[in-house]
């Protein structure tokens, strides 16, 4: 059995690996994937080895509790008052730590008498105790962490405040002044302010569902023995008539009982040409009526409608996702384990060598403050909050960092058609007449049958020549009028394959006047960025719900080859895609039809006038620049691999070159801290480096200054 679960009291990122490694060793259990930003679980297990209360004593007993999953504005509620205690808590961290700082700076910068710098140092750990209070929630995810046997950068900060506060009282208790309090106050600060950010990602992910349940209309007209009353959707009854007017969304999924029309499915299937219904014909919530109004007889229950699948689709990909680790959690995790036992080992070899008990043991405390991982706490943060600030200085939003870190591995990247590539404006870009027949007369004639229909098709006609008659009306594929003298003019969709575009053939009283071809744009920046990606040695993919022949039409435009467009592909498909082409693969998409495909993919992006749930699911979303900004992005993110692996690099070589002074007893807890401090100031220092790099001349971002 499989389904998806919310994780009541899920915390951090760090406590979701340690549940899903859990459960994942749990008998019975095939597939535990437990994602922190959404607090939900999805779960595929044998209900013959075991069943959902055993598996919910399990979440039980590592400190958590499995429930049905929230609604997402429920979740938004509990996310918006999380937001308010962590905003409290960071003010309350910012202003006592900045006193801590300041006083510990007197200390470090001033000659002062003895018992004056002792009383400073008294204060600074005074001033420190409030920030104790505001990341106590940082300490005991700490132990969470070490309980689920997975240890994280909260067990490691845990062990550094600690070990520099034990340090400090003990310096004081013994009359000495290199305390610890700022390094410590500092650590918790930017830990509250990172769970601040990583809280407020957490509630865009939920934007994405919602922003799928508002895709469709909330309230729906019901015919009830020939009375009509309006009532929300989420209340309709199955069996229930719903009326539903041109022009209007339909707001259930059911069948047509009276009426023919045309519908627009793209909010489901991204396909730009509308599509002919009559009685018989299924409609879903969220489709367009086009052309006249429509009887349907609701079948599906609320919450059970289409557009309310593919929101769960959403959820699924996202929770596909799993708990994962970057490379600082790694070695967060190796630390973790390392610090301790060096501490111990410290002081062993110190009572080893004749040292006294005491002095052993404040040697042991100055490794455990000493390795503190202040730079391997700061190395990733910092760098993601500069490459942010840089996204967004270019109009763009990185909604995922972690996701957006994955584009410096793209191999493969998946672009939707329709929006993306082309501008979803049909134009009519030939005419053919036949011999005898002029141009304009021809254009005329099939104005005549267009004129008052709202298809793409017909606005491309209507849009050369102006109106034309008293209006034509729309069959299932064609569209057919009277022309002033009376004379019946059909424009019907043409058989004929032209990799122009769409073909369309007039007539009139069955004679052909001549043939029209109408095509929706590639956008402006599309082939340069294609060329672009191409040169970057990525492999390019189109994914389109619209027909073969226009998808076909826009990659020969493109230089796709035909193995790589698929066409005529449902949300799911889409997604399917894309978990099939495994690691490295980006989508790029601008439709609710595109959520979970943006979701499945190790980065989702959005380009500019995107829907909202598209926005909302996408990892990135593209403000400004269109298609062009793709190759930029590629290349920050690469950027932001380079910095964050230096920065790695220069924490692990810190740590490394500081551990055989701290095990010998060479290093003083003061010199220590400023050591540590220094090592912090680097890691600062190259992170702002990333905005004073110059990017190739191509790039498009613009630089800098650090």
């Amino acid at each position: 059995m499989r389904r998806l679960f919310a994780i009541e009291g899920l915390a951090c990122a760090g406590c979701a690996r340690g549940l899903e490694r859990r459960l994942s060793v749990q008998p019975g259990i095939r597939l535990a994937k437990v994602h922190y930003l959404t607090a939900s679980a999805l779960l595929d297990w044998d209900e013959t080895a075991t069943g959902q209360p055993r598996i919910a004593g399990q979440v039980a007993r590592a400190g958590y509790r499995l429930i049905d999953r929230h609604r997402p504005e429920e979740l938004e509620t509990m996310l918006d008052r999380h937001l308010g205690r962590l905003g409290i808590r960071l003010a309350v961290a910012v202003l006592s730590g900045m006193w801590t700082m300041a006083l510990a700076l007197v200390l470090y910068t001033t000659q002062l008498a003895p018992d004056t710098a002792w009383w400073i140092a008294v204060a600074s750990g005074g001033f420190a105790l409030p920030v104790l209070w505001a990341g106590r929630g940082i300490l005991w995810m700490g132990w969470k962490s070490l309980q689920l046997g997975e240890p994280t950068m909260d067990l490691l900060v845990s062990l550094g405040v600690t070990g520099a506060f034990i340090l400090s009282a003990v310096q004081l208790l013994q009359g000495d002044v290199a305390v610890w309090f700022d390094a410590a106050t500092m650590l918790l600060t930017l830990l509250l302010l990172a769970r601040l950010v990583d809280t407020m990602i957490r509630r865009s992910a939920l934007r994405a569902l919602k922003a799928m349940q508002d895709a469709a209309p909330e309230i729906a007209t019901v015919e009830t023995l020939g009375q009509r009353r309006r009532m929300a959707a989420d209340q309709v009854p199955i069996g229930s008539r719903i009326i539903v007017d041109a022009g209007e969304a339909a707001t259930v999924d059911g069948v047509i009982e009276t009426g023919v029309s045309l519908v627009n499915r793209a909010v489901l299937t991204g396909e730009s040409k509308s599509v002919a219904v009559r009685p018989g014909d299924r409609i879903e919530a969220g489709c367009v009526n086009l052309d006249r109004r429509l009887i349907v007889r609701s079948d599906r229950e609320p919450g059970d409608r289409e557009i309310d699948r593919l929101g769960g689709a959403i959820a699924l990909e996202i929770a596909r996702n799993g708990a994962e680790g970057g490379m600082a959690e790694h070695w967060a995790g190796l630390l973790a384990r390392a610090i301790p036992a060096l501490a111990i080992t410290a002081t062993i070899v110190a009572m080893l060598r004749g040292l006294g008990t005491e002095q052993a043991l404040m040697t042991g405390l100055t490794v455990l403050a000493g390795l503190c991982p202040c730079a391997l706490a700061l190395a990733v943060p910092l760098t993601r909050l500069r490459i942010s600030q840089l996204a967004a200085g270019s109009g763009h939003r990185i909604r995922e960092p972690e996701a957006f870190e994955k584009l410096a591995h793209a191999r493969t990247v998946f672009l939707d058609k329709t929006g993306t590539l082309t501008a979803g404006r049909p134009r009519m870009i030939a005419a053919e007449p036949a011999s005898g027949i002029c141009r304009d007369g021809l254009v005329a004639a099939a104005a005549f049958a267009e004129t008052g229909l709202t298809h793409p098709l017909a606005r491309a006609i209507v849009a050369v020549t102006g109106e034309r008659g008293a209006g034509g009306r729309r069959a299932d594929r064609h569209a057919e009028g009277l022309d002033d003298a009376g004379r019946t003019v059909r424009v019907t969709g043409s058989d004929a394959d032209d990799r122009r575009g769409t073909r369309l053939t007039v007539t009139r009283d069955g004679a052909v006047l001549g043939h029209l071809i109408v095509a929706d744009d590639l956008l402006p920046d599309a082939a340069a960025a294609m060329t672009s990606l191409s040169r970057m040695g990525l492999s390019i993919r189109i994914a389109s719900g619209d027909a073969a022949t226009p998808t076909r039409q826009v990659a020969a435009a493109l230089g796709v080859p035909d193995e790589s467009v698929f066409w005529q592909q449902t949300p799911r498909q889409k997604a399917e895609l894309i978990r099939n082409e495994g690691a490295g693969t980006v989508f790029v998409g601008d439709g609710v039809n595109d959520a979970p495909a943006l979701a499945a993919g190790d980065c989702g992006i959005a380009v500019a006038g995107a829907h909202a749930a598209a926005r909302q699911t996408a990892d990135v979303v593209i403000g400004d620049g269109g298609l062009a900004a793709l190759p930029q992005l590629i290349r920050l993110s690469r950027r932001a691999a380079r910095t964050s692996r230096q920065n790695l690099i220069l924490a692990v070589i810190y740590n490394a070159a500081l551990l055989p002074l701290l095990l010998t007893g060479h290093l003083t807890p003061d010199l220590a801290a400023l050591a540590m401090a220094a090592s912090s100031l680097s890691v600062m220092a190259n992170a702002l480096r990333v905005g004073a790099q110059q990017p190739r001349a191509d790039s498009g971002i613009v630089s800098c200054s650090a």
